[in-house]
């Protein structure tokens, strides 16, 4: 099995990316997806009571978020994480802390972490036992750190009272996105939950790249999914969930002994005109 590469160096240029993928039978958009747009959300909304995601309004309370955000401390102690787009990841933090609700006695994992500061500051301000996980770290727990595959984490079941994945379940390639929802119903304690957010669904199942990246790293994308090119986006493969493919593809999965529940981040560009999260979700082990 070749070694994941998140962001690989090896480059084409966007042209030749676009060509090359355009060459291999693919509808091809040079432009990013754009979900953020007050008809399309109208629209998303329409086709999830149609397929049977009915969209709660999550309502941010922005000086819980203000407060939130001094006590997490980014401008001070994470100054470094994401500065140029650090409202945003602030904001997805605080959606999944206040959709968890994390309590002192909480086992809480941050998915597909990277660097995220998450879990150290869920731990800081709730007093929850916190881990972080990523493909990238060394196999294996060290310390707080879980390192490998997230569909074959090395805990055991019900480790886990609480889970999230912060701009992460996208990245999942291929299969993979099933693989995950099919083991945090292994390691999630009965009532556990995890939270996704943002939630990357759209008015139809596409795919995200940049090919510059994407086409050098061999990436598999969806049979049959137009594939929108984001030039400079940096990142290899984002998948953009239909409400349809979305029921289909996880929750009729899991749906025996998981329970979705689905969010409008209503007033999102309150906080910032730079926000694009619209979606979240939370799934809860029955």
């Amino acid at each position: 099995m070749s070694t994941y590469i998140y962001q690989p160096r090896d480059r084409v240029s966007f042209a030749e990316g676009v060509q090359f993928l355009q060459q291999q039978g693919r509808t091809v958009i040079p432009q990013p997806v754009n979900i953020t747009a007050g008809s399309v959300v109208d629209r998303i909304r329409e086709l999830g009571r149609a397929s049977g995601m009915d969209f709660q309004d999550f309502e941010i309370e922005l000086s819980a978020f203000r407060s939130y955000c001094a006590a997490a401390g980014y401008s001070d102690r994470y100054a470094e994480y994401y500065p140029d787009n650090q409202h945003e990841k602030a904001l997805e933090h605080f959606i999944a802390l206040s959709l968890l609700k994390l309590q002192r006695e909480d086992v809480f994992i941050d998915i597909a972490s990277e660097h995220s500061p998450v879990a150290e500051i869920y731990g800081r301000l709730t007093g929850a036992d916190t881990y972080s996980q990523d493909i990238m770290y060394a196999a294996g727990i060290d310390g707080q750190r879980i390192g490998g595959d997230a569909c074959a984490m090395p805990i055991p079941d019900g480790f886990a009272s609480a889970a999230s994945l912060t701009c992460s379940l996208e990245h999942f390639e291929e299969d993979a996105d099933v693989g995950l929802f099919v083991e945090l119903a292994r390691i999630l304690r009965p009532g556990g939950s995890v939270c996704v957010v943002p939630f990357y669904v759209n008015v139809e199942h596409v795919v995200q790249t940049d090919p510059a990246v994407g086409v050098p790293a061999n990436v598999i994308f969806d049979a049959g999914a137009p594939v929108y090119c984001a030039e400079g986006w940096g990142n290899r493969h984002g998948r953009f969930y239909s409400p349809r493919t979305f029921v289909d593809r996880i929750v009729k999965r899991v749906d025996s002994c998981v329970r979705f529940s689905f969010f409008h981040v209503r007033n999102a560009p309150d906080v910032h005109s730079s926000v694009y999260v619209r979606f979240a979700f939370l799934a809860t082990r029955l």
